[in-house]
């Protein structure tokens, strides 16, 4: 007898929410063979996969941890880096690392272990190491780096230019500037180039940058690019060229200059950014939303509010939005509140709110995130519900207690699994019971497994 349809489908759509299951029935491989009993500590089978599993079995649990956002075994995942393993178990390590951010000693010290032996490396491991000793917290390793910058492989000389922008400091300008001037250049490492000088904010590059922001016959990629650079760098005597940009026919040009103009605090900016939120193309006018966000332009609030109100293009709409949220005036806050119980508004829009009052709690946020959980709690299939319990899940703050207990109650197992990973970000103890119930009484193993996990790191039996 041939199974229904949706059967078929609920496996991937479970996938989808919360990564591949660690030791589902479709994943063919030995630890399959000896499943843990339920008295077994979850966090005990993962350690085992670490010891004793095959390198597909460490592969699929780092993917399940990267997509759960779980630091719980990142002890396991750099103790493997001593031993000798391939080099795709250690790309997906330090992917692993940077997709968390976790900056570790241990982790640091391998990578320039291994950089310092470039030769013996592919290039797919050399973009791995350098994206992962991107991290702001670790320490730049500029002369470990720079080699690569003669490396014959055009990726690998592109990131070693990204993290050269991240990291370096003013001996690499003059080096950057040499490659960028180099024939060998292609348009790709050209402007990696150019980005990575208004990373730095290199001063003694403005000139080189103005030249060719100034110039009517370079390649209006490299002008757009220069006029970046020089609004990150902010040095005055780029003014004058950056503003003269905003009068040039190319649309994208014109977007970078209403950008890099927003660095200015020169009186007649504000008005500049005013003018550029009415242009035509959308782009100037992204740009000139994220600017008066950014200044927290209290005479923008009206106009953004038409925008995310009746702006033909959706990322307006949504920058409109955030600028609204950073100004946080009164009028703007009080926009933003009624946009999110206001039933007859975008969806899309709402959804955005619900995300820009968590990531930037405050109480009159919280008091109206409050309002709309209970309105939605009983609904079926809420969209809104469900997107207000997944970014509480994904958050660490005080005062929300009581609002990832009640998740745990409600007829949805997808909800509850959000309250289960928020009670464990937070560390909120009075859930035991609850964790405890849902580990033998939960609807789904998912749910079970999350929970029992949770009492796993807490060392309480479930």
């Amino acid at each position: 007898m041939k199974k229904p349809c949706f059967l078929l489908i609920l496996p991937l759509f479970f996938r989808s929410l919360f990564g591949d299951p660690l030791w589902g029935e479709e994943v063919p491989t030995s630890a399959n063979a000896s499943s843990p009993t339920t008295q077994e500590s979850v966090l005990e089978e993962r350690k085992q996969v670490f010891k004793y599993g095959t390198e597909g079995e460490i592969l699929e649990l780092l993917k399940t941890l990267q997509e759960q956002k779980d630091r719980s075994m990142m002890e396991q995942a750099l103790n493997l880096l001593e031993g000798k393993i391939s080099r795709k178990l250690t790309r997906t390590i330090f992917e692993f690392l940077r997709t968390l951010e976790w900056a570790d000693p241990k982790g640091e010290e391998y990578a320039v272990k291994l950089l310092k032996a470039q030769e013996e490396l592919d290039q797919e491991t050399i973009l791995s190491l350098l994206q992962y000793l991107s991290l702001p917290a670790l320490q730049p390793q500029v002369e470990v780096v720079l080699p690569l910058l003669k490396d014959s492989r055009r990726r690998i000389v592109a990131a070693t230019v990204r993290y050269l922008g991240k990291k370096g400091n003013e001996g690499v300008i003059p080096q950057l500037i040499d490659l960028f001037k180099g024939q060998e250049a292609e348009e790709d490492l050209r402007t990696a180039i150019l980005t990575a000088l208004g990373e730095l904010k290199a001063n003694s590059a403005v000139e080189f940058l103005r030249s060719i922001l100034d110039n009517p016959d370079e390649r209006l990629v490299y002008r757009r690019f220069a006029c970046d650079a020089l609004g990150k760098i902010g040095a005055i005597e780029a003014y004058p060229s950056i503003k003269k940009a905003l009068e040039e026919s190319d649309n994208l040009l014109r977007a970078h200059a209403v950008s890099a103009i927003g660095a200015y605090k020169e009186p007649e900016v504000e008005e500049i950014l005013l003018k550029a939120l009415r242009d035509d193309f959308a782009r100037v006018r992204i740009f000139a939303a994220e600017q008066l966000g950014n200044r927290k332009s209290d005479a923008a609030v009206e106009m953004l509010i038409y925008r995310v109100r009746r702006d033909s293009d959706k990322q307006v709409r949504l920058s409109s939005l955030k600028a609204l949220m950073e100004i946080g005036s009164e009028k703007s806050f009080s926009f933003l509140q009624d946009l999110l119980l206001d039933d007859k508004a975008s969806l899309e829009l709402r959804l955005e709110t619900i995300r820009l009052f968590l990531q930037n709690p405050t109480d009159g946020g919280m008091k109206t995130i409050r309002t709309l959980i209970e309105r939605e709690w009983t609904k079926e299939n809420s969209r809104l519900l469900d997107e207000t319990c997944k970014q509480l899940s994904l958050q660490t703050a005080a005062g929300n207690e009581d609002l990832y207990q009640k998740m745990l109650s409600h007829r949805s197992f997808i909800i509850r699994i959000y309250g289960i990973r928020g009670i464990g970000r937070n560390n909120i103890r009075t859930a035991t019971d609850q964790l405890r119930q849902l580990v033998k009484e939960g609807t789904s193993p998912q749910e079970k497994k999350e929970a029992r996990l949770v009492l796993d790191q807490w060392g309480v039996a479930p």
